[in-house]
């Protein structure tokens, strides 16, 4: 995500590039038998953007337009530049049960969660934990097995659906932020966004397209079917080429690789 993991799509391919080798795969999983999990992936050349035409960005209105005014229509000319630019097209589309979806994330991650840290937790004390990891942990606790195998179905079936988008545009298309730590609140609300990624395991690329009233970036998501890595960063670095012109330096900015200046 540039932003948070790169300062820009180019960087995100660099980072891409060791992490999806060939001899890092090969330490992990035995070569000598047929796998099933991972295709050869084929990292794009990001100089020439003419590979990609004929996108199709689903976007599903109701959830799309959940956002701030200001975000929302920033998402919006972003979209726009992007039919004008490389002729792309917008499919709309259906994403059913959203809520019930972040329900069964929540459910999911807060069930694992507890799980993976009970054998430390039985070695703190509870005044060493914050009120906040309190509150969280209390709540994960109280879920049943029955809720958390119930919302392993939701996820296939979530699944079943996004399968179904995918067999009628190449990506998703959402908001999303351009920084990583939010208070409680916004956080909830940002989580609407990134439930494919977390809950379903899709990859996902955020891109800046704008900046709020505020001055803080905004983000354009796109979704990617299972393995569309080299696509979403195909899509990336055009709509990074298209909205580049909206850029603008941080208040606070450190050149660390310019020249120093004599």
């Amino acid at each position: 995500m540039p932003g948070i993991l790169a300062g820009t799509v180019e960087d995100a391919l660099i980072a891409s590039d060791p992490s999806f080798s060939s001899s890092s795969y090969s330490a992990i999983v035995d070569q000598s038998q047929p796998s099933y999990l991972r295709p050869e992936l084929n990292l794009p050349q990001l100089g020439s953007t003419l590979s990609i035409a004929n996108i199709k960005l689903a976007r599903y209105g109701k959830w799309f337009n959940d956002s701030a005014e200001d975000i929302r229509s920033c998402c919006d000319k972003a979209l726009q530049a992007l039919r004008a630019n490389y002729g792309w097209q917008t499919v709309d589309v259906t994403i059913p049960e959203v809520e019930e979806m972040r329900l069964a994330h929540y459910v999911t991650i807060g069930s694992e969660c507890t799980t993976s840290l009970a054998k430390y937790l039985d070695k703190l004390k509870r005044s060493e934990i914050g009120w906040d990891a309190r509150v969280a942990l209390s709540v994960y606790g109280s879920f049943s097995s029955r809720a958390y195998l119930n919302a392993q179905r939701l996820r296939n079936r979530q699944m079943y659906f996004h399968k179904q988008i995918f067999k009628a545009a190449d990506v998703i298309v959402s908001p999303m932020t351009g920084t990583g730590e939010l208070d409680y609140i916004n956080g909830a609300a940002l989580v609407r966004y990134s439930i494919a990624g977390n809950f379903l395991g899709l990859p996902a690329i955020t891109v800046t397209v704008g900046y709020d009233r505020g001055g803080l970036p905004i983000g354009l998501q796109f979704i990617g079917r299972p393995w569309a890595e080299a696509t979403l960063l195909h899509v990336a670095f055009a709509t990074q080429q298209a909205c580049a012109k909206e850029y603008k330096k941080p208040p606070v900015f450190y050149d660390l690789l310019g020249k120093q200046q004599g």
